[in-house]
């Protein structure tokens, strides 16, 4: 009874300790949290192949080790993509969150192109499952791993807004399908209901998974390092924050774009040309305070021009 009442004690602190560190940086802790998780599902696969031989579970140890790579590259990422901005690089160093999304994409494909060659080989030369029951067993095990790896990457990629978090987020929602489709395979095996082409065919179709999801993680680090622009929604929202203030005559020339957890936008307001240099400072400052409460992450440059005067080399339609 005592020791039982100590465990729930001891999991009590880890959980708020848990909690504590999340509030603080959500992308670090579900990075680090992540990484842990993932050591252990290697292991449980590892010793899943050893004693069933199956292509499907090689392809799932695959993918989680590529995960190990990955998650500590989003782990070092997104530390230096905190890191503050110095005298070379003004804007900090969010964007290299996008080249280490690149960089996992390119694992990801590699991995699954690896998974095809390997699978077309065991389609001609077919190697047999062996113990059947503890594999499910283990495999099993990580599904519930892969479901609770995905709660927490969701939860960090939602409260951080870190790209390479989101990049991590993506391979693991897909890798709760990839366990699971392992767990099938070994079943049918098990019940003889399919052949043997079934275990290779499984392999195939999570290297497919996995280059899918090499994919949108390839467009999202992109968007990043090209200065894509934020969602029309998004857009619209500073637009209509911006323009609620009632000195604010005109607005032109917003630009907006994301690095790393950072959130970079500029614009120009058009105010009276008849105010004066620290009035129109002044409804600056209150512009930039109300779009802070909404996107407090941000660096914001706001432009002064008179109104109906936008005629600049930095001019472009809204």
């Amino acid at each position: 009874m005592f020791a039982s009442g100590s465990t729930i004690s001891y999991l009590r602190r880890m959980k708020n300790y848990i909690q504590t560190k999340f509030a603080e940086n959500p992308a670090k802790t579900s990075s680090t949290i992540t990484v842990t998780l993932v050591l252990i599902l290697v292991i449980i696969k590892s010793v899943a192949l050893y004693i069933s031989g199956s292509a499907a579970v090689l392809s799932a140890l695959i993918d989680s080790l590529s995960d190990i790579g990955l998650s500590l590259m989003t782990l070092i990422s997104v530390q230096w993509a905190m890191k503050p901005a110095d005298e070379d690089h003004r804007h900090g160093h969010g964007k290299v969150e996008g080249i280490a999304a690149l960089i996992q994409a390119m694992m990801l494909a590699g991995g699954g192109m690896f998974l095809v060659l390997e699978s077309f080989g065991r389609f001609v030369h077919p190697v047999e499952i062996s113990d059947h029951i503890f594999t499910m067993i283990l495999m099993a095990v990580s599904v519930g791993l892969s479901v609770l790896i995905s709660k927490v990457q969701t939860a960090g990629a939602k409260q951080s807004d870190s790209l390479a978090v989101e990049a991590d987020s993506l391979h693991y929602s897909a890798d709760v399908l990839i366990n699971g489709s392992v767990l099938l395979v070994v079943l049918a095996d098990y019940t003889g209901l399919l052949g043997p082409w079934l275990d290779p065919l499984s392999a195939i179709g999570v290297a497919f998974i996995m280059m899918r999801t090499a994919y949108k993680i390839v467009l999202s680090a992109f968007g990043m390092l090209l200065d894509q622009e934020l969602p029309d929604a998004t857009r619209h929202q500073i637009i209509a924050k911006i323009k609620s203030h009632p000195s604010v005559l005109g607005l032109h020339d917003l630009r907006t774009s994301k690095s790393g957890t950072k959130i970079l936008m500029s614009f120009d307001i058009e105010l009276s040309p008849d105010l004066s240099l620290y009035k129109a400072h002044d409804i600056s400052r209150q512009i930039e305070e109300s779009l802070l409460l909404d996107f407090p992450n941000s660096e914001i440059m706001i432009h002064i021009d008179p109104a109906g005067d936008i005629q600049d080399s930095r001019h472009r339609d809204l």
